[in-house]
């Protein structure tokens, strides 16, 4: 989906996406190598026939010693072509503040609250220059407690798809506008077992904040982290826990896929 595969889920949505496409290509075509890059792109700006659609809905929860959110939203995406997507994105934020931690989620400049509520809409493109990776180049606005203008780029890319143990690797990078905080994750997942009814993951993630009012100009966190796709359902979860800036933290996700042909 998230994201991760920490607290913004942007990669993990990129990392569900991807899990999707390659377990389609690992049984559907598990004897075939890739197409050859001159072949794929010769198709480039013919429309993608059949294309398809997908709505991921997702949620989680993060929790450290000084904060915690609770997150949940929809991703939906068109395909144009076989390499490029229109992509839309919402996510509804609940943050909870303890300590007073200079949190990179705290659209309140300065005005400390102990609940914070806002939805984050996005909207771009889904590059795909090659199968199994994704660049989604997004950009868009805050409602509610937050009124921020904020960017986002989100890489996701598996390697060694045709062997037994996959390895995905993630990471994302945003502006927000309203706080002036740069945020960059990255998240390593590896397909430990699979069979046709699901996939077993784990690897670890971790993210860096910089900038804004973040006292020192930087803070992040880091940890091992576990997963597990059920094939069938079209449906995850992750959790994740380590240490950073905030203390200790430990962060769940789910999500469910729904896709149509076109």
């Amino acid at each position: 989906m998230n994201r991760r595969p920490q607290i913004y889920l942007v990669p993990f949505v990129s990392i569900l996406l991807c899990v999707v496409e390659l377990l389609f290509a690992s049984y559907s075509n598990a004897q075939s190598a890739p197409p050859p890059v001159r072949a794929a792109y010769s198709d480039f700006f013919e429309l993608a026939r059949p294309g398809y659609a997908d709505v991921v809905l997702f949620g989680g929860a993060f929790r450290s010693d000084k904060y915690a959110t609770i997150q949940e939203g929809l991703q939906f995406e068109q395909s144009i072509t076989r390499y490029v997507g229109l992509v839309g994105r919402s996510t509804g934020y609940q943050l909870f503040e303890g300590e007073g931690f200079e949190n990179p989620l705290d659209p309140a400049s300065g005005k400390h609250k102990s609940r914070l509520n806002f939805v984050r809409l996005l909207g771009g493109l889904d590059l795909t220059p090659y199968p199994g990776t994704h660049l989604y180049v997004l950009g868009g606005k805050d409602v509610g407690d937050s009124h921020a203008v904020s960017f986002e780029g989100d890489l996701s890319s598996w390697l060694f798809s045709y062997s037994p143990h996959p390895i995905n690797f993630s990471s994302e990078s945003g502006y927000d506008g309203q706080n002036h905080v740069t945020s960059n994750e990255i998240d390593l997942r590896i397909v430990l077992f699979s069979t046709r009814n699901y996939l077993a993951l784990a690897g670890a993630g971790g993210a860096i904040y910089n900038g804004g009012f973040l006292s020192g100009g930087l803070a992040g966190e880091g940890g091992p982290a576990g997963g597990m796709y059920l094939t069938r359902l079209k449906a995850g979860m992750d959790l994740q826990a380590g240490y950073g800036s905030a203390g200790a933290y430990v962060q769940f996700t789910a999500f469910k896929l729904f896709n149509w042909s076109q």
